[in-house]
């Protein structure tokens, strides 16, 4: 539990992952899996491919709909799952829900027909999480813009993806923490951002675009009421620190 009226620490993230013991060779059995995995077998096929390709223009598929048109090739339950996962996964009870929505209207006799060649078999994982310290406290929403903008990718995967998701009745720490000191608007566009199923330099790209054009307009009006020199100050700090935070998405880029 965080305390809304101190710093926040971020954090980066490590995964240990393990079989589960479970396997599944036809889209029945992929049901069966499905309606028993633990939650982190849940994350580690459908959300986790995030941070497997931080920089990419396009998340790639998830496990389960990778596994459904590459290996059993049916396309069009492929499909479904992956609009599933991008659209439904605001939670392990949603994810898993709407999984098997998908599954149970291909129909029994359907799932069991519809296999894998030998050595074809979905094998569940689990990932352990390992919250790591960064060492990086930020104090208002200045200092954690400027935070995103130049972490690891694994700090803006656990706190806008991996918590919200895993957290109790589904709080976000994060954006409830920044509401918390003002600024409702940009924990609004971090809870948004989160849902989109967009790569993480793209939601991290999307959230200092929006922070920008709202914290220019806001020193646009401030400065119109100060004096000549401190517009121009505050014109020259403005412009270097969009200048560094533009340099560090494009060398992420």
């Amino acid at each position: 539990m965080i305390d809304l009226r101190d710093a926040f620490e971020l954090r980066s993230v490590v995964h240990l992952v393990r079989p589960t013991g479970a396997r599944a060779s036809d889209l029945e059995q992929l049901r069966a899996g499905i309606v028993a995995a633990p939650d982190e077998s849940l994350f580690t096929h459908g959300l986790q491919v995030q941070l497997r390709a931080p920089a990419v223009d396009e998340l790639p598929p998830d496990d389960f709909s990778g596994w459904v048109n590459g290996v059993v090739q049916d396309r069009e339950t492929a499909e479904r799952l992956s609009f599933a996962v991008q659209n439904r996964n605001g939670s392990p009870q949603e994810l898993r829900t709407a999984l098997i929505e998908i599954l149970d209207s291909v129909g029994t006799s359907a799932r069991a027909a519809r296999g894998c060649p030998p050595g074809g078999e979905f094998v569940f994982l689990a990932a352990e999480s390992v919250p790591l310290s960064t060492g990086i406290r930020v104090q208002d929403a200045g200092e954690l813009i400027d935070a995103l903008v130049s972490a690891d990718a694994s700090v803006c995967f656990f706190h806008l993806t991996e918590e919200p998701w895993g957290s109790e009745g589904g709080r976000f720490p994060l954006a409830e923490w920044i509401a918390a000191r003002g600024e409702a608007r940009l924990a609004d566009w971090l809870g948004e951002a989160r849902v989109m199923g967009l790569p993480i330099e793209s939601m991290r790209r999307k959230i200092m675009q929006r922070w920008r054009r709202s914290h220019l307009g806001r020193r646009v009006s401030d400065a119109a009421s100060a004096p000549d020199v401190a517009r121009r100050e505050a014109g020259r700090v403005a412009v270097a620190r969009l200048v560094r935070r533009i340099a560090r998405v494009e060398e992420r880029s």
